[in-house]
């Protein structure tokens, strides 16, 4: 596989094999990440359902669901490193020991284009590293009224830290994530015009679905000031119930139109039944 270099350093064939292997590394990871979701998805209400009804102070039964899922959640993290020693960091250094020493332009573009592979490769895997420490901390944040805030702004601080980090698929140029998406979406290379798929980490997706409840813990002192009126105050309900949607729509802007729709249905009902 490495005799790829001749005299005159002209080398499909390793070229071939670099854009084979990122690909695949990146297909690799995608489908780790979609198997971890899944778990999380799944394992995050469980989680809360086993904490409440644990009788035990300790909350041992509940702790040790933790450890066992996290453990899981670390082997698609060890077997990613694996994978990345082997097919990626071994291969870069094999390669460009059979550079010869001589410099020559092609033997710079063929130093270049391994750098850039190493590159787009690592920043990938970092990717996946945020989303395994988000994966992480949700599990163990699983439990009791969670700190939906201090997850949302630690989500956002995440996104910042990678947005930067994409490479375009078909051509390896340079993709900024333009905002915070929460579900699968197509970016535009802006090099080649391609279409990569951006995938939202486990906590981004999580945001979504939990962006109403944080919501409703912003705007819950509004809440309890209708509540606490006697009789029923209808326009501190309405004041709620508005500050609740703005809320949610500053969470999620995207859902904005759907969210106006529930808006309104609400707002019906609630008028309706207390007329």
């Amino acid at each position: 596989m490495f005799g790829l270099f001749g005299r005159k350093y002209e080398n499909p064939a390793l070229i071939a094999e670099i854009n084979t292997r990122q690909e695949r590394w990146f297909t690799f990871l995608d489908k780790l990440e979609a198997r971890m979701l899944e778990m999380i998805t799944a394992a995050v209400p469980e989680l809360q359902r086993a904490f409440r009804e644990d009788t035990d102070p300790y909350k041992r039964a509940h702790s040790q669901m933790v450890l066992g899922l996290t453990g899981q959640v670390n082997q698609m993290r060890n077997k990613a490193n694996e994978v990345k020693d082997d097919n990626i960091i071994s291969f870069v250094y094999a390669s460009e020991s059979m550079i010869p020493s001589v410099i020559t332009t092609a033997g710079h573009q063929y130093h270049g284009k391994l750098h850039t592979f190493r590159m787009a490769c690592l920043n990938r895997h970092f990717i996946f590293e945020e989303k395994i420490n988000e994966a992480i901390t949700l599990l163990k944040n699983a439990a009791g009224e969670q700190d939906l805030e201090g997850a949302y702004q630690e989500e956002l601080a995440a996104f910042e830290r990678i947005r930067h980090r994409f490479s375009c698929k078909q051509c390896g140029g340079n993709i900024t994530i333009p905002k915070m998406f929460f579900i699968d979406t197509y970016i535009t290379c802006p090099f080649c015009q391609s279409q990569n798929t951006f995938s939202p980490s486990t906590g981004a997706r999580m945001v979504f679905h939990q962006a109403r409840s944080l919501a409703e813990q912003r705007t819950a002192h509004l809440l309890r000031n209708y509540e606490e009126t006697r009789p029923k105050n209808p326009a501190l309900y309405r004041h709620y119930l508005r500050a609740m949607f703005d809320e949610w729509n500053k969470i999620v802007p995207d859902m904005a139109g759907e969210n106006e729709k529930f808006y309104e249905r609400l707002l019906s009902d609630y008028t309706i039944n207390h007329h």
